[in-house]
């Protein structure tokens, strides 16, 4: 059997030898000639995979260590029956993450403490019911909005448009859906902008197309309180250098590019493939994930709860470090490279925070985020 495999997939080679020869290849530059002897195809989002990728070739499975999905053409690949699989979850910790550095940073640049805004989350699936999660950790008002989810389960928890559009803070957790009744793409269009706050703080984790720049960069331009966080961006990998420059935190399509995220997405694919050949699995993600770097803090009691807060977070990751990459290169002509050469990052999880006894309201908001929490007594 011969695998293909995308070079962003960590550990392929190990992962899946077991089933033949692997050869790994540039998701964005990937052709149909080059899978002439392909087996099984693995990629990640840059990748489409239609039929103008796959006919005539003998591929046979098709998986994608990612969330999202809408890089692949499903209706294609059930009329030619090749089982298809994906990671779902896999980097969602990740991501939530990333939007608790980049608010957190936002948070102490422009004067304000978190638990006083309201932050309304667009998309309750993997990402956004963690963000959700850890936000109300740390005692901030959610505004989730989901109309898929709202339907299908009836949860009175979900708010409208118009709700969702009052809070402070927006940040989108939304698949790329190009039809059907609840389609996200443009979804932040000029009447979106409009309505939101002027001063308000926008995020997108998501797919670049689901915001209308052209909308967004107006909205910067014509109001000067209004801050944004990108990950994601129209025309990828041929981003805005515009936008970048009036962005307060911009960064490579790598919120959910944790090393415990992309590995957990290898994992699944693994696992998935294993299944379809009704065989065994004999690799896991614990053998090749390394001991983290940073190991353990400590917080004396005199420390305000928030300034611990940031601390930690920032000694696992900091958005700024992301933002700082990009915009030191030519982002058009970086962009991949700061994706394929990205750092050993490692979640919340893997730091264990040393607090004092009486300090109970900092270790439940740790605890909130899934640091290891110690009381010392």
């Amino acid at each position: 059997m011969r695998i293909f495999a995308d070079e962003n997939i960590p550990f392929s080679q190990a992962a899946f030898s077991q089933f033949g020869e692997v050869q790994r290849f540039n998701g964005r530059q990937v052709t149909q000639s080059d899978l002439t002897h392909a087996d099984v195809l693995l990629v990640r989002s840059v990748t489409q995979v239609n039929a103008e990728l796959l006919e005539n070739t003998p591929v046979q499975f098709v998986a994608s260590a990612t969330i999202g999905f809408d890089h692949i053409d499903l209706d294609y690949l059930a009329s030619k029956n090749i089982p298809f699989a994906r990671a779902p979850g896999s980097n969602a910790i990740s991501a939530a993450e990333y939007v608790v550095s980049g608010l957190l940073i936002l948070a102490r640049q422009q004067g304000f403490n978190l638990k006083d805004k309201t932050v309304g989350i667009i998309g309750c699936g993997n990402v956004g019911s963690r963000v959700q999660k850890r936000l109300q950790a740390l005692g901030v008002r959610c505004l989730p909005h989901d109309p898929p989810l709202a339907e299908k389960t009836g949860d009175t928890q979900f708010v409208d448009r118009e709700t969702l559009l009052s809070a402070d803070i927006v940040t989108m957790h939304v698949p790329l859906v190009k039809t059907g009744a609840h389609p996200t793409l443009a979804l932040a269009d000029q009447p979106f902008f409009e309505q939101f706050s002027d001063s308000g703080i926008f995020i997108n984790t998501s797919r670049g197309d689901v915001v209308v720049e052209a909308a967004l960069k107006e909205k910067i331009q014509t109001c000067p309180d209004f801050h944004t966080i990108l990950d994601v961006w129209e025309g990828e990998p041929a981003i805005d250098a515009e936008l970048l420059k009036q962005t307060n935190l911009g960064s490579p399509h790598i919120a959910g590019y944790s090393l415990d995220g992309k590995i957990r997405g290898t994992e699944m694919i693994y696992t998935a493939l294993c299944a379809h050949l009704n065989v065994e699995p004999t690799w896991s993600a614990a053998e090749v994930l390394p001991e983290p770097m940073v190991k353990d803090i400590s917080f004396s009691a005199e420390i305000d709860d928030w300034q611990a807060l940031y601390l930690a977070v920032m000694t696992c990751y900091d958005v700024r470090d992301d933002d700082a990459l990009l915009r030191q290169s030519n982002p058009a002509e970086q962009f991949d490279l700061l994706r394929k050469h990205y750092r050993a990052r490692r979640e919340f999880a893997n730091l264990r925070v040393h607090v004092p006894a009486e300090k109970t309201a900092l270790a439940q908001m740790l605890s909130g985020l899934d640091f290891q929490v110690e009381v010392m007594q």
